[in-house]
């Protein structure tokens, strides 16, 4: 019988889930009328378990193809029978993933693969649905919003976490347990990832989403990995998984992983006020630094003792904690005990600049795998051809708006469109802009396009799905209450505060509900609040946005742009001095942050301009922080805070301070193996008479007569070679300068073709091209210089004939400066 082991459960959940919701209940049950026993146990599993966003933002048809695909795979796949029920339901059956846009695709993704894997084993299936995966889709770096599988799938392209929920969702339609996995900040290194665990032969085992490898469990992370402070995966189910549950994030609970990747230990915070008094159910945050702000990586809530306990790397955390409006907060080193205490209320002076260190894990991963030569060797052709497929795809798609115009010339859209994001632009749906420019366009006359398009027409306010909702608000205001928001916009947020009530513990945070749907549901999260003012507000005619500093709720009032919050009134101002270091770049050595006495939030100033060593901000009147981090190639940071408060009307002075390092602590001098390189004419070229080079520019000389080298070991099309790629072209006032100097070693001619690459070659005419086949001299060439030798990019900064002197592999953001600045010590 289908999910014999969960109906009960099931019924239960759902009865639970029709006293939440009665009015959309009803209207599911109507549906399920004519549908037969298995397809509406499988809709009400859905509906009990997803996220309220979701009952609201997707018909009842969208959940009817994965259902059909589920309950096919129960009684035909091979692999169902393999796991346990409950992991069919979460990760097979169940349809979301991540954050991302729900559309029909599983049984569109069998149709695609079946054939492929017809007759394999699990894992050897696994395998094959990663290679066509890398055959359709390639990483591009996007915004934060999640695309759908199908339009990922489409346009060909996507971030680390869109890929893993493309590819999830391709497995699960071939009845394979997937699951995202994912690090929500590196600890060594200014980023986040995300990948795939599948369950095959009775255990979990991770792969890089369109990222194939010969063998499971091996991916370019795998060192990254094992320095990681947090990796988790989240669970939607009502009932409890059987794994290591480290907490909730709404609905959500989130699963530790870290144990599978890493060393870890388990460590307990006691939370008390300073006379010792524990504060049982205090909320506490472990974070990491990382962009330049503190992230959290794990949310808990502190036992009735006040305390909590769980897994982590060993390294730097620094642990919040809030009770009764009462903050605490302390930088923590694992590796310094088991037990650390977290006090609360105590007071930090202000206007003084206070050093604190956060240290990263080492790399403790594998560098090992049973896989022959041959095996490499297919795997490497097999993704050549498939990112080759994949280009071919990317180079032909065209965005459905761009096939859809209604009757309007390029001329008149192409304003409209470039108000959105590139990947509005891919896979907005022409019908919900057309809507958006028609129902808008009485307002047209009232103000300046600049103010019209992204403040009125604009259909996008910030991560939600885009959707038709002008009517839907027009039809729900009777008139008295429109002309009241027309002649007060204010209004609109009293309204929805009074209307719309919050179910955090029915959510997933990070997911938006969509004007219309918290119209219906009267439920939505507080961002989707936020969201819904704009809506109402731009349905109006009225020009509103989220303030791009720290989201506050504005509105035109003809002159200038609003805070409908009092507090959200920016009436202090401060003056940031650049002091003696001219290299500021926010959210990567520093950043400011607001308290409201609970947390910080980090203000994003990375669009305002620096004029003359001062960058002038407009704030708030309140308690702020900043923090200015200094990052080691080792991972570590040199940190500093900041902490001050501004009174309205008051104007403050801080000059910011970077702690320093020795880059000469950072030199790692050994001899590198001779290798035989090949240039474009085919001759060969020892590394000696690269590195030996004299030198005929004084101001490159650096002691011996003979020229630094910075050579590149590329792996083209690569996540890791096309961030370095995109940050030397970032830097190419200063890489100019040095272009003779670099380096690039591919593997072959057709590395050439890399879209990426090219671009950098032409952006830096001078770097010396070289071929290698990457073999057992690139091996020992990392081994030498002390770096995971099974790890690419490789870049090593020589000094003199095969003579290292530096050396760095994978990537960290941040890299392709550090390169310049070790280069000329």
């Amino acid at each position: 019988m289908f999910l014999e082991k969960n109906r009960d459960r099931i019924e239960k959940d759902f009865e639970d889930f029709s006293r939440e919701l009665p009015g959309k209940a009803e209207e599911i049950e109507k549906r399920m009328e004519t549908l037969n026993a298995d397809i509406v146990i499988g809709m009400k599993y859905l509906y009990s378990n997803m996220p309220y966003s979701d009952v609201g933002n997707y018909t009842f048809d969208t959940y009817l193809d994965y259902v059909q695909q589920g309950i096919w795979l129960w009684e035909n796949s091979p692999y169902v029978k393999k796991y346990p029920e409950l992991y069919f339901l979460n990760y097979v059956l169940f349809h979301r993933t991540n954050d991302e846009e729900i559309k029909p695709c599983r049984t569109y993704f069998w149709e695609k693969i079946k054939d492929r894997i017809q007759g394999m084993s699990m894992m050897e299936a696994v395998l094959e649905i990663n290679h066509w995966c890398a055959g359709e889709v390639m990483y591009q770096g996007t915004d934060m919003r999640t695309g759908s599988a199908l339009e990922i799938y489409r346009s060909g392209v996507g971030r680390c976490g869109e890929e893993a929920v493309f590819v999830v969702n391709v497995l699960r339609s071939a009845g394979i347990p997937a699951r995202p996995v994912y690090v929500p900040r590196w600890s060594h290194c200014d980023d986040n990832h995300a990948w795939v665990e599948v369950w095959c032969d009775g255990d979990w085992h991770y792969l890089g989403a369109c990222e194939p490898e010969a063998v499971l469990d091996k991916g370019w992370f795998t060192n990254a990995a094992s320095r990681a402070m947090m990796i988790g995966s989240r669970w939607y189910d009502r009932a409890m998984p059987d794994e290591d549950v480290i907490g909730k994030d709404g609905m959500n609970r989130i699963i530790n992983l870290l144990g599978k990747y890493a060393k870890t230990k388990r460590i307990t915070i006691r939370v008390e006020d300073l006379e010792g008094t524990p504060a049982g159910g205090a909320r506490v945050q472990a974070e990491v630094m990382n962009y330049g702000e503190f992230s959290p990586v794990a949310k808990i809530s502190a036992d009735e003792n006040g305390c909590i306990s769980f897994v982590t790397g060993l390294g730097s955390l620094l642990i919040c904690a809030v009770y009764e409006g009462t903050y605490g907060e302390r930088v923590i080193d694992t590796r310094d005990g088991d037990e650390f205490v977290c006090t609360l209320g105590e007071e930090y002076e202000d206007e003084l600049w206070v050093d604190f260190d956060m240290i990263a894990p080492e790399d403790t991963g594998r560098t090992k795998w049973n896989i022959s030569k041959e095996q490499e060797e297919e795997n490497n052709r097999r993704i050549a051809e498939e990112g080759e497929h994949c280009r071919r795809k990317i180079a032909k798609f065209q965005p459905l708006w761009k096939r859809c115009l209604y009757g309007h010339t390029m001329e008149e859209v192409e304003p409209m469109m470039a108000v959105l994001s590139e990947k509005d632009r891919r896979d907005a749906f022409p019908e919900v802009l057309e809507g958006h420019y028609q129902e808008a366009s009485v307002y047209r006359e009232f103000n300046p396009d600049e103010i019209y398009i992204p403040y009125v027409w604009n259909p996008r306010v910030e991560n939600e799905v885009l959707t038709k909702w002008r009517k839907k608000i027009l039809g729900y205001f009777d008139k008295k209450q429109r002309d009241a928001f027309e002649s007060d916009p204010k209004r609109i947020w009293t309204w929805i505060k009074e209307n719309i009530s919050v179910r955090n513990d029915r959510e997933r945070l990070t997911a938006y509900t969509t004007p219309g749907a918290a119209l219906d549901l009267k439920i939505a999260g507080e961002k989707s609040h936020k969201v819904l003012f704009v809506a109402i507000a731009r349905t109006l005619g009225i020009p509103s946005r989220l303030n791009p500093t720290d989201g506050a709720i504005e509105y035109w009032d003809g002159i200038k742009f609003v805070p409908v919050l009092e507090e959200s009134r920016k009436e202090a101002h401060l003056t940031v001095l650049a002091g003696e270091n001219e290299n500021w770049n926010y959210y990567q050595n520093w950043t400011i942050s607001v308290t409201d006495g609970k947390g910080y939030l980090t203000l994003d100033f990375s669009g305002s301009k620096w004029e003359n060593g001062k960058l002038e901000l407009d704030i708030m009147p309140g308690d702020y922080r900043i923090l200015t981090g200094n990052r080691l190639p080792n991972g570590n940071i040199l940190g500093k805070r900041y902490d001050f408060h501004i009174e309205k009307d008051e104007t403050k002075k801080v000059e910011l301070e970077l702690r320093e390092y020795s880059l000469e602590e950072m030199l790692n001098r050994h001899s590198i193996p001779d290798s035989r390189l090949r240039n474009k004419d085919g001759e060969v070229v020892l590394i000696s008479q690269v590195t030996g080079t004299p030198c005929a520019d004084e101001n490159l000389e650096h002691g011996d007569g003979v020229q630094r080298k910075i050579f590149f070991w590329l792996e083209e099309g690569r996540e890791p070679t096309e961030h370095i790629l995109n940050e030397i072209m970032d830097l190419k006032e200063k890489y100019e300068k040095i272009q003779q100097n670099l380096v690039f070693i591919l593997r072959n001619e057709d590395a050439l073709k890399n879209a990426t690459l090219c671009r950098c070659l032409e952006m830096l005419p001078k770097i010396q091209v070289f071929f290698h086949d990457f073999g057992k001299d690139k091996e020992m060439t990392a081994r030498r210089m002390y770096v995971d030798s099974e790890k690419l990019p490789l870049m090593v900064v020589t000094d003199g004939a095969c003579q290292g002197m530096f050396a760095s592999v994978g990537y960290s953001v941040g890299m392709a400066d550090m390169l310049l600045r070790i280069f000329h010590v």
